[in-house]
């Protein structure tokens, strides 16, 4: 029984799907051709080739079949092989005989279990367990897995779980079961469990098994199905948006959440698979970005393996490029909501305590990898205060992205001071990078005064979101007044690098001193703004800072012997500091200081 097979799999995958086209001809050709026959009765003179071409058919298919029944049988062998030679030991000589044995072995597992469901005794359950692993060697072959869970049918399988899980606590079922317990279950059923795992990934599961199964099966034993696999990302995927379906208040702290420490850990091993569970599903990347969900987990150092996995999936070049891109569409929209969460929305129902995101492991890695699409963000927000420029229009998916949502998800994001000075210093790079400086609004070329406009729309977006989303951050007076000062100075950049050259080193260190000077005197404005200090109101304090910044500039460049501003230049300076910041940091102003 069984031989040794060796399969190059591109060269077996361009054979099916040769065999695939010769199959397509002859059933195309076949109808008319045996009508043709049938009509001409007995004056067809043509040789008796209807029988013939019906065995080139059936050859055809079962030589198919047959090809890939050991092609499937060896990738579950050897799930890591690449692209190279497949080889390997065929437990069963055909593909036929690999589904009667199925069928056979599951008898005893069914006689054993219906015996335990009258004496449930530890002897009668010795006795499923031994006919379980029976199947052991023999679960490779996914033509005698997906027979052997026929034969069983989803009432059986469920069974053998809820036996087993019934004396593991009372939260099991609904909250899932420590990884201890989990490795204990995989010498009783982690045989079955493979089982469910191998025939899915051959795609040799029936309907029941995909979908009824999968919606009548409690959570817990779903993770544990998981947990004792090697599933594959649709198996995992389905098992995530059940459990993350589910109402928050589900998964109300009575016992630790183990269902989303088998998710993350089966994640941490294929963050491809988390990636397209985001990308697919907005409802799933919500849920799954909740704090309510994973901060009431009652694991320990949860929320930092959720940022390791989160990591994995989302971080510059992981996976493939417009999947993870999609991905992080959905993140944003689902953490930048109307009513998030994350911004004292709905916590947790009938919650007196709102979440606080300092030293927030999560907040930091949306940070650090949500950067190569901070131009974007830009572009959502020029798109929304500037409708005409539509050269500046985001590209999909992001021509959906809601200038609010965009502004709450930072918000959110930068209740965690550290991540709030990544997303600073991104956003810093972004708008220098632009060079607006080499671009003049009343030059004489078109071009030129069009890139000034372009950029300045961009520049001035993202000035925008960050002084909006930074009304949301939980920090002390001080540290959001050092804040705004830094995201209000960063126009000055851009001027800087076209009116004062930095390749001397002596003029670079003068100007940074100069720009420390002028944000700690910004930043005193501001604060005495909170402290009530300044009778003013938020209007004549940002009229107050853009004046500053503008008297800046000029005194600098003077004190420096750099070539002078004209009144139109001054002017022109003047006009982009008002328009770019004046709006959101008044609003930003009257936020934090009443």
């Amino acid at each position: 029984m069984g031989e040794f097979v060796g399969i190059d799999p591109s060269a077996a995958e361009q054979l099916m799907r040769q065999m695939t086209v010769g199959k397509d001809v002859l059933g195309r050709t076949r109808p008319g051709l045996e009508a043709a026959i049938a009509e001409s009765g007995a004056s067809w003179t043509g040789p008796p080739g209807v029988a013939a071409m019906h065995r080139s058919w059936a050859f055809l298919d079962n030589t198919q079949r047959d090809l890939k029944w050991r092609m499937d049988t060896l990738k579950q062998m050897v799930p890591n092989s690449g692209i190279g030679l497949l080889s390997g030991y065929l437990t069963f000589d055909n593909e036929a005989e690999a589904a009667r044995q199925g069928k056979a072995d599951a008898a005893p597992i069914a006689a054993a279990l219906k015996q335990h469901d009258v004496q449930n005794s530890a002897k009668s359950w010795r006795d499923v367990t031994a006919a379980v692993a029976a199947t052991k060697e023999k679960l490779n072959d996914p033509a005698y897995a997906a027979s052997l869970l026929a034969a069983l049918g989803p009432d059986r399988f469920r069974a053998l779980f809820r036996h087993w899980m019934k004396d593991k606590g009372p939260a099991a079922m609904d909250m899932g079961l420590p990884p201890s317990v989990i490795q204990q279950g995989r010498e009783d059923l982690g045989p079955i469990a493979e089982a469910y795992a191998n025939a899915e990934r051959a795609g040799r599961l029936g309907e029941v098994w995909r979908e009824k199964f999968m919606e009548g099966t409690d959570p817990g034993m779903l993770t544990a199905l998981v947990a004792m696999s090697k599933p594959s990302s649709t198996l995992l995927n389905q098992v995530a948006r059940r459990v993350l379906g589910r109402p928050l208040t589900a998964d109300a702290p009575s016992s630790p959440n183990w269902n989303l420490n088998a998710l993350v850990e089966a994640y941490d091993a294929d963050p491809q698979a988390l990636q397209t569970l985001l990308a697919e599903s907005k409802d799933a990347a919500s849920s799954l970005l909740h704090p309510g969900r994973w901060r009431s987990t009652r694991l320990p150092d949860f929320e930092k393996r959720l940022a390791g996995v989160l990591d994995k999936a989302l971080g510059p070049g992981a996976g493939v490029d417009h999947i993870r891109e999609r991905a992080w569409f959905n993140i944003v929209n689902g953490v930048g909501a109307d009513g998030t969460p994350w911004l004292g929305g709905q916590w947790i129902q009938n919650a007196l305590v709102l979440p606080k995101f300092k030293d927030s492991p999560v907040s930091q890695v949306l940070a650090k990898n949500v950067v190569p699409y901070l131009d974007n963000f830009a572009r959502a927000q020029a798109k929304e205060s500037s409708p005409l420029l539509t050269s500046l229009y985001p590209p999909p998916p992001w021509d959906k992205l809601n200038a609010d949502v965009a502004s709450r998800f930072l918000g959110a994001v930068m209740q965690d001071k550290a991540a709030a000075d990544t997303l600073l210093k991104a956003w810093h790079e972004y708008t220098t990078s632009m060079d607006i400086g080499q671009f003049h609004p009343f030059d004489s070329d078109a071009k030129m005064r069009a890139g000034f406009v372009l950029r300045s729309a961009l520049s001035g977006g993202a000035a925008n979101l960050l002084l909006e989303g930074s009304t949301h951050a939980e920090w002390s007076d001080d540290e959001y007044a050092d804040w705004l000062a830094g995201v209000i100075l960063m126009p000055v950049d851009w001027l800087s690098n076209k009116y004062w050259p930095i390749d001397n080193p002596s003029t670079a260190t003068a100007r940074d001193r100069g720009q420390d000077d002028a944000k700690d005197a910004l930043k005193e404005m501001i604060t005495n703004y909170f402290d009530g200090k300044t009778p003013g109101t938020a209007e004549t304090v940002a009229v107050k800072i853009v004046d500053r910044q503008v008297r800046w500039v000029t005194d600098s460049l003077a004190q420096h012997r750099q070539k002078p501003l004209t009144e139109t230049d001054q002017d022109m300076i003047d006009k982009a500091f008002r328009g770019r910041l004046f709006d959101a940091l008044v609003d930003a102003l009257k936020t934090r200081g009443g």
